[in-house]
């Protein structure tokens, strides 16, 4: 799963270390359908029920790699916003100047961990639309609308012709890889264990990653819907989510698929619910997030009992965990800690990475690792990337899934899991209801 490359001892930065941002956000004295624009241009994209972010261009970004990747990123955006110029009418969550993230799963990964700031923002909080524009060592020009940086989404054409999928191992292959990380398990050698698999995708037409986000957020309005770099998905998992001192994670572990987009009955809920193997992994899961939040915050609270998230095809079992945060802890610094939590590698968390090295061929990239936004007070929110596609060409993307394994894991339902998991990216990519 990782290659090594040499961390970077200083961050990547596009713009000079002393450059200052000017940022000027103005209200939109208009309802925003923020869904009915996003741009063919689309640089990256924060969306949950019809609100959020869109963006375009780059004003500033810092690429980063290695075990320090976070911290390095954190800093040089936290240096940055120790010096901008900040014009802000409307005042609200994610106004002002905003990063946009996505960082990469190993620290050993090939791919670079990006934080950027856009050249122009259009968002939209609790019904309040506004426009955010940015300029390094000058005035950003406010245009004549709004709408000449965010024209309407490009018109939705399903695709003339078949995907071309091509998974990285058979049906066979990839259940006889679940079952020798179920081996392990029960040899002792870890308790959990998260496996993926990739399946690359070619496309008869060239992707429109502005698309693919508007797709998703229609169909998948209660997930975080994620675009930034070479990641495009629907997320269900909130990794850390702060606000005015406090923190916020929602855990998923544990997943029962559901026949035609549809949801499970109650009595197979109830089973579900009571389920010892399902039941097990969630509790590492949760277990991992309260251990490492100890260090950061206080008065930590979790849900008495996991309660169950439903979403078309697909139902998880799930747990809210909330805290203090300590003086000074950014939302980014919680990622950090909190990444890779065991609903996404395992426990022990470096047992189970290093069985993943073996058993996954490829990096991860971006699967499964922070994606999300931090402001310039450090709040922000950071998603898990899963339902996700690496966009890795014009017309190729590679999606990437999988399932917590214990010693009771089944292999033809975990490869089912991982399948399921695929189909929120799937129908994006068709433009239609099959898949």
């Amino acid at each position: 799963m990782t290659r090594m490359s040499a961390p970077l001892t200083r961050p990547d930065l596009s713009a000079p270390a002393s450059a200052t941002p000017l940022v000027r956000t103005v209200r939109i004295e208009e309802p925003v359908d923020l869904l009915g624009h996003v741009p063919a241009g689309v640089s990256g994209a924060w969306l949950r029920h019809g609100q959020g972010l869109v963006a375009v261009g780059r004003a500033w970004s810092v690429r980063t790699t290695g075990p320090d990747r976070f911290a390095a990123a954190s800093a040089a955006f936290r240096d940055l916003a120790s010096r901008a110029r900040v014009d802000d009418e409307v005042r609200v969550r994610t106004s002002g100047l905003i990063a946009l993230g996505s960082f990469s799963y190993a620290g050993a990964s090939e791919r670079l961990s990006t934080l950027l700031v856009p050249r122009a923002l259009l968002g939209v909080h609790d019904g309040e639309a506004f426009l955010t524009v940015v300029g390094i060592d000058e005035e950003p020009e406010l245009p004549a609308s709004w709408r000449d940086l965010f024209p309407s989404s490009p018109v939705d054409v399903p695709a003339a012709a078949p995907l071309e999928l091509e998974a990285d191992h058979t049906p066979d292959e990839y259940q006889a890889l679940v079952q020798q990380a179920v081996d392990e398990i029960r040899s002792g050698a870890a308790e959990k264990v998260v496996l993926s698999e990739r399946t690359s995708a070619r496309t008869p037409e060239p992707l429109s990653p502005a698309l693919l986000l508007t797709r998703l957020a229609r169909a998948y309005p209660s997930t975080w819907v994620y675009h930034l770099e070479d990641v495009i998905g629907a997320s269900p998992e909130m990794l850390a989510q702060t606000e005015d001192g406090r923190v916020f994670s929602r855990v998923l572990a544990g997943s029962r698929p559901a026949a035609d987009d549809g949801e499970l009955d109650e009595a197979d809920r109830r089973a579900f619910r009571a389920d010892r193997k399902e039941r097990s992994e969630h509790a590492y899961a949760v277990d991992s997030v309260v251990e490492r939040l100890e260090d950061l915050a206080a008065e930590i609270e979790v849900s008495a009992e996991p309660f169950v998230l439903r979403l078309p095809g697909l139902e998880h079992l799930a747990s809210d965990v909330s805290a203090r945060l300590h003086e000074g802890v950014t939302s980014l610094d919680v990622a950090a800690r909190l990444h890779p939590s065991a609903a996404v590698s395992g426990t022990p968390r470096e047992r189970a990475d290093e069985i993943i090295a073996r058993l996954e061929p490829h990096d991860r990239g971006g699967y499964a690792a922070p994606v999300g936004w931090m402001d310039a007070s450090g709040d922000g929110q950071w998603a898990i990337a899963l339902r996700m596609a690496h966009l890795t060409g014009e017309r190729s993307a590679v999606l990437q899934a999988g399932g917590g394994l214990v010693a009771a894991s089944d292999p033809v339902s975990e490869h089912a899991e991982a399948l399921a998991k695929c189909r929120p990216m799937l129908r994006a990519l068709r433009g239609d209801a099959e898949a």
